[in-house]
């Protein structure tokens, strides 16, 4: 069995006849003839019911050149990868603020590399907002943390995980713990309408660390900047793909073993499947832990 024969078998199928089969695929009728019985020689069972005029695909033929056409297709967008020609459209994809200047660069960069006709759009969001549109198919895709509750209508694939840190001003230095640190100080906390803020207040709560907040920020630049010129303490990730974390800020990681902000990639459960989004998933997948 060959794609030459499956290509005919397909034509067949769509087509309706040997003569038509035969055309588009550029063979005379006899050659589609002779080409179809080898085919059912070589599979041991009859494609065709030649008892009918014009003859006509039994029930198995039909699968088999179904399953053919899909054969085709896949040989098809392996022919496209590998030849360098480019998927064309548009492809959505969501990211939370967080990610902005460290992953996103590197995410289109690569889509860029591959797929240089594709037009990316771009939208950042919280979390709860992103998986919101996805699920909507406003979205083909996002990057956010992970949920928080279960969400069986996403496909959710975890990328990376990035630790969370205790942080305080220099003069905190003498401070050892990540509980004392936090205490130590007015805490400057990650907003709470985000996941990532609400992972952070449940897992203080579970421990019974009860800090002093005085104000709640959206961003952790700015939450690392007033740490370090000493307003307060805070908790946050080391984000993937990002600076380290000042070496001038006390770090203490979070928890034992240390908390982790889980960065997922999630498209909707029912999304069509194709070679663009194959390589998206592959580029996520690819992150640096």
């Amino acid at each position: 069995m060959n794609l030459r024969q499956l290509h005919t078998l397909a034509a067949f199928y769509e087509r309706g006849s040997f003569a038509a089969a035969g055309d588009h695929v550029g063979l005379s009728h006899s050659a589609v003839s002779v080409q179809m019985q080898q085919l059912e020689e070589e599979l041991g069972t009859a494609l065709f019911d030649r008892s009918s005029r014009p003859p006509v695909l039994t029930g198995t033929g039909a699968q088999i050149a179904l399953l053919g056409r899909e054969v085709l297709d896949q040989v098809e967008a392996i022919r496209r990868v590998a030849s360098g020609q480019d998927v064309a459209g548009s492809l959505s994809i969501g990211f939370v603020p967080t990610t902005l200047y460290s992953l996103v660069p590197g995410v289109l960069n690569e889509l860029r590399v591959h797929f240089p006709q594709l037009q990316v759009i771009v939208k950042s969001g919280l979390s709860s907002e992103l998986a919101a549109l996805v699920l909507g198919r406003e979205l083909d895709f996002a990057i956010l943390t992970s949920p928080v509750v279960a969400m069986p209508d996403l496909e959710i694939t975890e990328i990376a995980s990035e630790l969370l840190y205790a942080i305080g001003p220099p003069s905190r230095a003498e401070v050892t713990g990540d509980a004392a640190l936090v205490r130590s100080m007015p805490f400057i906390s990650f907003s709470k309408k985000t996941w990532l803020g609400q992972q952070i207040a449940a897992r203080l709560q579970s421990r019974g660390i009860y800090v002093d907040e005085i104000m709640e920020v959206d961003s952790l630049d700015a939450i690392e900047k007033l740490v370090l010129d000493g307003f307060g303490v805070s908790i946050v990730p080391q984000r993937l793909l990002a600076q380290p974390l000042s070496e001038k800020l006390v770090r203490i990681p979070f928890c034992q073993p240390a908390e982790q902000r889980k960065l997922v990639l999630v498209q909707h459960a029912q999304g069509r499947r194709s070679e663009l989004e194959q390589a998206v998933r592959e580029i996520a997948a690819g992150l640096p832990e």
